[in-house]
């Protein structure tokens, strides 16, 4: 039924913001993925395959109902984008801690594969969000256009609806080489892509009807 899109970056207010610090330079492996290749290692992408099994879908679709999770409106005033969005890190590391900290180990892990920015001793501020393209609800088209991810250090998308719910909605990337096409990751359900948001452009195809 929707999405959520889980930002980790290097900038963020200790006060309302999870803390996450790596103490040591040994990331754990990255798990098996696709890639999505580039000349510029920053415009690397790794897709995983079933990053969340059936039943954690579910478990993470229900905080929802469960908690009172915090809509933010909060993006950039010159962006262009239709959706509703819900806040919810810290609902999720007390809820599902072996999402949280397996979403952490990725975004460790991708960086020391793809883009070796993470250093021992960097500091980061997870902000996990919820987000919703629900045509019905919008009254038009769910959209995003072409962006990046202001401090973002690794973003990632994990599909929550199933891909049958939806039209549209296929998350797109800047090309990775010079005059190249830009680039798609078909997501399923459960499935995350993981990307430099600093630095790699994305956008998503309008979602022109259901809800993602």
């Amino acid at each position: 039924m929707v999405w959520s899109w889980w930002p980790f970056g290097l900038s963020g207010d200790e006060a309302n913001c999870d803390v996450v610090e790596f103490q040591d330079d040994d990331a754990p492996a990255a798990p098996n993925f696709e890639l999505l290749t580039a000349e510029w290692e920053e415009l690397q992408i790794a897709v995983v395959r079933g990053f969340l099994g059936t039943k954690e879908v579910d478990e993470v679709m229900q905080m929802k109902q469960h908690f009172t999770l915090k809509e933010i409106n909060d993006r950039d005033d010159e962006l262009v984008y239709s959706h509703e969005v819900w806040r919810m890190e810290h609902e999720l590391k007390e809820a599902l801690p072996h999402i949280y900290h397996r979403l952490m180990n990725h975004c460790r892990a991708f960086d020391a594969e793809l883009w070796h920015e993470i250093e021992s001793g960097d500091r980061f501020f997870p902000e996990i969000e919820y987000i919703v393209y629900d045509v019905a609800r919008l009254g038009e088209a769910g959209k995003i256009e072409p962006h990046t991810d202001n401090q973002s250090q690794v973003t990632v998308v994990v599909l929550l609806s199933h891909e049958n719910e939806f039209q549209g909605g296929l998350n797109h990337f800047e090309p990775g080489f010079d005059g190249g096409e830009n680039r798609t990751a078909r997501l399923k359900r459960g499935d995350a892509v993981f990307f430099y948001g600093d630095q790699c452009m994305h956008w998503i195809s309008p979602v022109v009807s259901g809800r993602r």
